[in-house]
């Protein structure tokens, strides 16, 4: 018997150590870990700051785009086209008026997308880093070419999914948001 205990005393004492060098590697770990945690802490708000300075910096680019789109249309000079239809109305037959029409309703549409809630230009730039950096106005590059592409206006509209639910507008060429903004104000 005396045997037996001196067995398990020193199995105890073996362990025992083993617990005492598993809790101080554990307490080093700890203090490892508390400048990870910190660190980290750190990272998350720099994160942060980046992306509220990256979401307003996209939203002011927008708004930028927009309103040089919008001046650009306005104070037109007047083209040998329009100052002779101006100057003799029965001429302007000659010069037909397709251009005048088709742009007229390209604007109609860029206003339509621009003002839809579906459609946000910030986060369109921000997730078409080329629009952004061609510096074209986004409704613009969405009605042009953006739905085609399949890209998407805001995180709330999915081209593609109403463009499958809708066949009709690939076939006439029908910007999809267009389309749905005009169905949901019949």
């Amino acid at each position: 018997m005396p045997q037996s205990t001196g067995t398990a005393q020193r199995e105890i004492l073996k362990l025992s150590e083993a617990l005492l060098l598993c809790q101080r590697e554990l307490a080093q770990a700890h203090g490892n870990h508390e400048p990870l945690q910190e660190q980290v802490s750190v990272l998350r708000a720099q994160s942060e700051t980046a992306q509220a300075v990256s979401a307003h910096l996209a939203q002011s680019l927008a708004d930028q785009l927009s309103r040089t789109f919008w001046e650009s249309q306005h104070p037109a000079p007047i083209s040998w086209r329009r100052f002779i239809g101006s100057r003799w109305p029965w001429l302007k037959k000659f010069f037909g008026n397709e251009y005048a029409a088709a742009a007229s309703v390209e604007l109609e549409q860029i206003r339509l997308i621009e003002a839809s809630p579906l459609f946000q230009s910030a986060w369109y730039l921000k997730h078409n880093a080329d629009v952004a950096r061609a510096g074209i106005n986004p409704a613009t590059h969405y009605l042009r070419s953006g739905a085609r592409e399949g890209r998407d206006p805001g995180p709330d509209f999915s081209t593609r999914d109403y463009a499958a639910r809708h066949p009709e507008l690939g076939q006439d060429g029908i910007n999809p948001l267009v389309h749905y903004v005009r169905s949901q104000s019949r």
